[in-house]
């Protein structure tokens, strides 16, 4: 469209959308359409308005290009056409980029497409007014997740991510614009990637919502441990539209489980296991010893001469002894081998798969190591080193307590015997010590 707007209209500001002419030539307004009082002043400032164009002989498509490209997307375009040729073009003109057609010298028509372009002007309107609406509230929905620390995101139906906040950014390691369009392949390893989409789809197929818990990786390369909360979005009707998460993080609640749990089972002063921790990985041991066929050593340990210590230096000296005859216990021994204080002076040892002159052995290693530091080197050479009894458990006939009152039956016979020695109990390989 080339050349000036001429102006040479009548007032239509009580109309709903203004009527505009919009040709290159000087008072060309056709007859049809002079009672519509058209505008034909180049439109500035207005809102949606309905514009007649004059098509002539020319191509349509350039014409409603030329028009676009002035006036917008915004404005209703119904092409003018003359009846002789628009009967054939009509289908041509409206795919060209115009909204309707009206063909001169047909009066009654000129009502009926004014009338269906304020109907269509309105109906635009509403939806550009519903529109403004939900960007509003999303751009409000997504101030407000923007701000939370929890990482959050929504999915489709296809498990493409539709949104997501600031926090599922730093999480992912991507900008939004990266990990909006993707799915969870394209943004995660593929090992975790995996895991998310067998839970999402499990959740796809059963509805409702999904709580789990799972160690993640960051982007940073931090490991968390991670609460997810997932929910089903469904439309009104039930159709299934996608997924909305939440990651909360728990790493902080799960190391304090951690460390609850870890000082549930230790001894407060030596931080070796406690009697009761000792019970139940003994247990563990034994059914597993018994379901393999493998043999069980047990061994009952005392400090020498223990309340000559107190009653000589006093407890705090007894305690510095305790915790570190339990220290140089767990040094002198291999994974797999458990060492628990049983109460006052007295510890036991575990040997899971050790038949009874191995854990013999490990334990000599014990007493002599301890022996060896001189835990309390101003008294007499047995004054704070251990005397050990050590028995076999047959996991197909007898009991923990069973091999615990054998060991202990031995360990008095090293204190009997001179203390600072160990013995193996009687009933299954005959008296035996070490000193």
């Amino acid at each position: 469209m080339q050349g000036s707007y001429s102006t040479v209209g009548v007032n239509a500001r009580q109309e709903a959308s203004p009527l505009y002419w919009l040709s290159t030539e000087e008072g060309s307004v056709p007859p049809e359409l002079e009672e519509l009082g058209l505008r034909q002043d180049r439109p500035v400032g207005v809102g949606a308005m309905i514009c007649f164009v004059p098509l002539g002989a020319g191509p349509a498509v350039s014409r409603a290009v030329a028009v676009r490209k002035v006036l917008g997307p915004d404005h209703y375009l119904i092409g003018v056409a003359d009846p002789a040729t628009g009967e054939t073009r009509a289908q041509n003109i409206l795919q060209a980029g115009f909204d309707d057609v009206l063909l001169l010298g047909r009066p009654g028509d000129v009502a009926l497409c004014v009338a269906r372009a304020r109907a269509a002007l309105s109906r635009r309107l509403q939806m550009r007014r519903e529109q403004a609406q939900v960007e509003l509230e999303r751009d409000y929905l997504q101030a407000c997740i923007d701000s939370l620390p929890t990482p959050i995101f929504f999915k489709n139906a296809e498990g493409i991510y539709v949104g997501c906040n600031k926090a599922f950014e730093g999480f992912i390691g991507l900008p939004a614009e990266k990990v909006i369009g993707s799915s969870v392949y394209e943004v995660a390893p593929e090992d975790l990637a995996r895991r998310y989409q067998q839970a999402d789809d499990a959740l796809l197929a059963r509805g409702g919502e999904q709580v789990y818990e799972c160690e993640v990786r960051y982007a940073d390369g931090s490991l968390h441990h991670v609460a997810f909360h997932k929910a089903v979005i469904a439309s009104e009707d039930g159709r299934l539209r996608g997924i909305a998460g939440a990651m909360l993080d728990i790493t902080d609640r799960k190391n304090l489980e951690g460390r609850l749990i870890d000082a549930a089972a230790r001894d407060p002063l030596t931080n070796a296991y406690n009697r009761r921790k000792f019970f139940e990985i003994a247990t563990e041991a034994i059914d597993l010893a018994r379901r393999e066929g493998q043999p069980v050593s047990v061994a009952v340990i005392d400090v020498d001469r223990f309340k000559s210590i107190n009653d000589q230096f006093g407890h705090a000296e007894g305690d510095r002894v305790l915790c570190a005859t339990a220290a140089l216990l767990e040094s002198a021994v291999s994974e797999g081998i458990t060492v628990a204080r049983a109460g006052g002076e007295e510890f036991y040892a575990l040997f899971p798969g050790l038949a009874l002159m191995q854990a013999a052995e490990i334990a000599e290693a014990m007493r002599r190591q301890v022996s060896d530091a001189g835990l309390v080197p101003a008294f007499d050479e047995t004054t704070g080193t251990l005397s050990i009894g050590v028995a076999e458990l047959d996991p197909l006939r007898g009991t923990l307590w069973d091999a615990l009152m054998e060991a202990d039956e031995a360990l008095y016979r090293a204190k009997r015997t001179g203390r600072n020695r160990i013995c193996i109990a009687m009933r299954q390989s005959g008296y035996a010590s070490a000193g």
